[in-house]
């Protein structure tokens, strides 16, 4: 019937103008209908009128959103507390956090292909992050693909950290994002929990592609440690070719120590009335790995509990039914 198809059609035309931003169109449908004529009763132009507002709500709910800033620092140079600071700026941000936390497994895939793949499925990337909203990217491993999202997101900004000098983010990388894997319980759940595996496949893809494609594992008896020159001239080049292939106007090297002035300066967003935040020491960051760790410790003890009591239930209903059988 008229509404019915008169829905399905509204709903094409506003994906159509959510992917062009085509206003104009948008208005023009609330009088005219599939067929670009008037209504031809009030009762037509009512029903027309209530399914686009639908589909005008719909569209509004999607999560859909465009990449903003994207961060071409390492891991361990301030990202977290860059995250903090966007997310107070009002953005959505991607961080490997995001990833942990939400046991984003299909998203470790994704990563673990764009770190194979050179990061070229950029259609693939721009369809995670508009479903998931997210507004800002930063941190490993979207950081490792950059270049590639600086041209996906022609208007979008790219914020680079980093440390005083390589040693300082060795110290701090090779003491925790990088060797996270092998301490209990991590080692464990590497091989036993489906998510951590996906996890871990996608790290090791991740330092390798740093490595500019050396195969290396994070269970490596040797990792990271016999590649510390390696890791150390691969953070050296990735802050020199942010400064060469990055346009200035888009580029911002952002300081930390200097607080919230240049970044806000940069987004064109007003200061907030709060302290720039300092998250993620060393300490900061060994309390979410113990955060996470405990929250999937009890989580598979509930769950085998509750296989016990079910196993339990099904046996008592198997030993009553074959005590009826025998009377």
């Amino acid at each position: 019937n008229e509404p019915t198809i008169w829905f399905f059609f509204s709903f094409l035309v506003s994906f159509s103008v959510q992917q062009n931003k085509n206003t104009q169109f948008y208005y023009s449908l609330i009088l005219f209908d599939g067929h670009h004529r008037r209504p031809s009763t009030m009762t037509s132009l009512y029903t027309n009128r209530v399914a686009f507002s639908l589909v005008l709500i719909f569209t509004a709910l999607s999560p859909n959103a465009a990449l903003e800033v994207i961060g071409s620092g390492y891991g361990r140079t301030g990202t977290d507390t860059l995250r903090e600071a966007l997310n107070e700026l009002g953005y959505k941000t991607y961080h490997m956090k995001e990833i942990v936390e939400g046991r984003l497994g299909s998203d470790a895939m994704l990563w673990h292909a764009q770190m194979e793949n050179d990061c070229s499925d950029v259609e693939a990337l721009r369809d995670m992050f508009e479903k998931g909203g997210w507004t800002a990217a930063v941190d490993l491993p979207a950081s490792l693909c950059y270049e590639r999202l600086m041209k996906a997101y022609p208007k979008a900004k790219v914020i680079h950290t980093e440390r005083k000098s390589a040693e300082q983010w060795w110290n701090s990388a090779s003491n925790s994002i990088m060797i996270v894997g092998t301490i209990f319980p991590y080692n464990i759940f590497y091989n036993r929990i489906p998510f951590f595996r996906t996890h871990k496949a996608m790290s090791d893809a991740m330092w390798s592609r740093v490595l500019g494609g050396k195969n290396v594992t994070v269970d490596d008896d040797d990792f990271p440690q016999a590649y510390k020159a390696e890791f150390l001239a691969a953070y050296e080049a990735n802050n020199a070719r942010v400064r060469k292939v990055v346009p200035r106007k888009r580029l911002l090297i952002q300081d930390h120590s200097k607080g919230w002035t240049d970044l806000c300066t940069f987004l064109n967003k007003e200061v907030p009335d709060i302290p720039y935040p300092h998250v993620n020491t060393l300490n900061d960051f060994y309390k979410f790995a113990n955060n996470v760790a405990m929250k999937v410790a009890f989580g598979v003890t509930f769950a085998f509990a509750v296989f016990v009591l079910a196993v339990k239930k099904l046996m008592s209903l198997l030993t009553n039914n074959n005590k009826i059988k025998e009377s």
